[in-house]
């Protein structure tokens, strides 16, 4: 924001000290910065963009702006449509989350990630957190896991959780520890006694992989046909006062890529790993992911589960 209110700032003393009067030298350098920028950005740029306008017409210490109706029409009617053509960009470039078929019992949303697809399985059982943000540009941040404790196990205490990802999530420049102390912010403010154990995911628009655990399970890769552990670095459970070191993000290398919450482990004890062999033989990671959820002897359901192939449906 600081660069682009400084860009329109110096662009209109140097229109000003050349004696450009023109609408497209006060309006173009404003333009090109609040399109590029995110839709309040622009918004901003567009504003002080005008009130520079009216400055060098009613203060023609040199001379600036051309004042006739037609020139003032002109650069109000560009400077208006900055904040638009924004927005527009935004959309275009925002993957869309959609819901999938599948049985009533689960539900399964698809999303871009990177050049690839991931698939996100919910299925309401106890505790769980699953939530998926599309990041402009085509990457993506999940975040999936398990609360502990009274006042964080209720409708309101997950999706107060899963609200502050959001929002945390969608700036483009919030690195995933940034993403873990907006949530232990949040968990403790509502359960100081309760905690959540959480990975959080992030894919950047090449499809790379990173992600950080806060006292989950890791990561699963498939290699030659079976499922192995990412090796990501474990931390402690977000809201935790257990003494330890700080969750550190790790990149994870593979595909397809498989990351299930400590529900899923628990049902499954010491077979967790196994059961999670059928991402190896997946090629669709929305009908992979709605397989892992089936609990141990045809039992309820365990979510949440996310299934991820950064690679290109061509390459697979």
């Amino acid at each position: 924001m600081r660069a682009a209110l400084a860009g329109t700032t110096g662009n209109a003393m140097l229109m000003g000290l050349a004696e450009v009067s023109t609408p497209l030298g006060w309006v173009l350098l404003p333009g090109l910065l609040g399109v590029s920028a995110r839709p309040r950005v622009a918004a901003l740029v567009s504003a002080w963009a005008g009130v520079l306008v009216v400055l060098s017409v009613v203060v023609p210490v040199i001379p600036g702006h051309r004042s006739d109706p037609q020139a003032l029409l002109a650069s109000a009617a560009s400077l208006a449509a900055v904040p638009v053509l924004a927005w527009a960009r935004r959309r275009t470039r925002t993957a869309t989350v959609a819901r999938a078929a599948g049985p009533p019992d689960v539900a399964v949303f698809t999303v871009a990630a990177g050049p690839g697809s991931a698939a996100l399985a919910i299925c309401g059982t106890a505790g769980e957190i699953g939530a998926a943000v599309p990041v402009r540009g085509g990457g993506l941040r999940v975040l999936l896991g398990t609360v502990t404790g009274a006042a964080l196990d209720t409708p309101a205490g997950r999706r107060a959780i899963e609200q502050a990802f959001h929002r945390s999530a969608a700036a483009p420049r919030g690195a995933l520890p940034h993403l873990v102390d907006a949530l232990e912010k949040v968990v403790r403010d509502l359960a100081p006694a309760g905690h959540l154990r959480a990975t959080v995911v992030e894919v950047d628009r090449a499809g790379s992989v990173r992600a950080v655990r806060c006292g989950s399970p890791d990561l699963v890769v498939a290699a030659d046909g079976r499922a192995e552990l990412a090796g990501v670095p474990a931390g402690p459970a977000i809201g935790s006062t257990e003494p330890g070191e700080p969750a550190v993000p790790g990149p994870v290398t593979g595909r397809p890529i498989a990351v299930a919450g400590t529900g899923f482990t628990d049902a499954h004890g010491q077979r967790w790993l196994r059961v999670l062999d059928q991402v190896a033989a997946g090629d669709d990671p929305a009908r992979t992911a709605e397989l892992l959820t089936r609990g141990p002897r045809d039992g309820r359901r365990t979510g949440a589960v996310l299934v991820i192939d950064p690679e290109p449906p061509a390459r697979r």
